[in-house]
């Protein structure tokens, strides 16, 4: 087995021109990381990107069915595409402007389901 000679002047010009261009990188990288943002010219604040809550629930086929239901009257109305999730939202919305007795007039039409039961 031959051990290899190695010009240690070059082998040390090398790790030296590795580390210049290892710290040219990073303070490349801490210019664009760390720069202090520029002023904004908007008049009002960019709106916040609310995050989402993901839950499951359970309804009866029938409940499921109309979700359908309104989703392809929407597109015969001209909206182009209606998630199941818009839907159930829009629902919430239009029960919040119903007074509290027309609230629980609507509550009290809904069928009793057992929580977490499939029958």
């Amino acid at each position: 087995m031959t051990k290899k000679l190695f010009d240690k002047a070059k082998l040390r010009s090398t790790v030296a021109q590795q580390d210049v261009a290892l710290v040219d990188r990073f303070d490349k990288a801490d210019s664009i990381l760390l720069k202090a943002p520029e002023p904004t010219t908007e008049l009002r604040p960019a709106p916040q990107k609310s995050s989402v809550v993901r839950d499951t629930f359970s309804m009866p086929p029938d409940d499921y069915a109309r979700i359908e239901e309104l989703r392809i009257t929407a597109a015969r109305e001209g909206r182009v595409s209606t998630s199941k999730s818009e839907v159930v939202r829009a629902g919430l919305q239009a029960l919040g402007r119903l007074n509290g007795q027309q609230l629980v007039e609507a509550l009290d039409r809904l069928e009793k389901l057992v929580p977490g039961r499939k029958s």
